[in-house]
């Protein structure tokens, strides 16, 4: 009975550091989003945003490491809850879970986004990967920069050439719809762990979290469309 109680209060304690850390993640997100937003500024804009971020190093290699740190114990405290969960019900969701579980979360509801939770996950982890090598580790002021007028735009001129793949504009999309799915379930998942709402406003939740999760994968997924219809104009035009 003793080691049923302490399971139970380990599994609650690894949700409640998965939905804390996811917290601080989401907040990285909406955050990293509003700046990515300046690309619709122009080049001006977006490479004069991200030298202010530049300029707040060395503070900013602290708030980098904390959200290392923060990723790592989410991915942790995750594998580890997957784990058990997979020992618990060894037949998975479809065979075996209990009717609530099979129809959705009584309380975290939306049962699709929950059930792709690890493998969205995978696909974000993925992404943060690519996306690391493909526009932070890489030589902005180099040919990655040069647009098809033949000048340098630095960062901006970087995503632009990256994103105006069609291939990486598709994968980019996809990664952005696994974000929204993951975070739409987050959020309801944050709230529902620490008892934030009854179980009265629980359905109002879901649809805030969903809400929330399309409106970012939708502002995602906004930009590398952008950037495909400006290589069109520009093709149009000759440049």
């Amino acid at each position: 009975m003793n080691g049923s109680s302490s399971h139970s209060r380990s599994s609650i304690g690894k949700k409640q550091l998965v939905a804390a850390t996811g917290l601080f993640l989401i907040l990285f997100v909406v955050a990293h989003l509003a700046g990515n937003l300046f690309i619709y500024g122009g080049p001006e804009a977006f490479n004069g945003y991200a030298k202010k971020l530049v300029g707040l190093r060395p503070g900013l290699y602290f708030l980098e490491a904390a959200l290392l740190v923060v990723f790592l114990i989410h991915l942790d405290a995750t594998a580890r809850l997957v784990l058990e969960n997979l020992r618990a019900r060894p037949t998975g969701y479809r065979q075996g879970a209990p009717a609530g579980d099979r129809q959705g979360h009584s309380a975290a509801g939306g049962s699709f986004a929950s059930r792709l939770m690890p493998w969205t996950g995978a696909v974000i982890v993925a992404f943060v990967i690519w996306h690391l090598l493909d526009f932070t580790f890489v030589d902005r002021d180099g040919p990655a920069g040069i647009l098809p007028d033949g000048r340098s735009y630095g960062l901006f001129g970087v995503v632009y050439n990256s994103l105006g793949n069609p291939v990486h504009c598709v994968l980019y999309i996809a990664a952005m719809l696994c974000v929204g799915t993951h975070l739409s379930h987050g959020i309801q998942s944050f709230i529902q762990t620490f008892g934030l709402v009854g179980e009265r406003r629980l359905p109002a939740v879901r649809r805030i979290s969903n809400a929330l999760g399309i409106a970012i994968a939708l502002a995602y997924s906004s930009i590398p469309i952008y950037v495909q219809l400006s290589f069109w104009v520009f093709s149009r035009r000759g440049v």
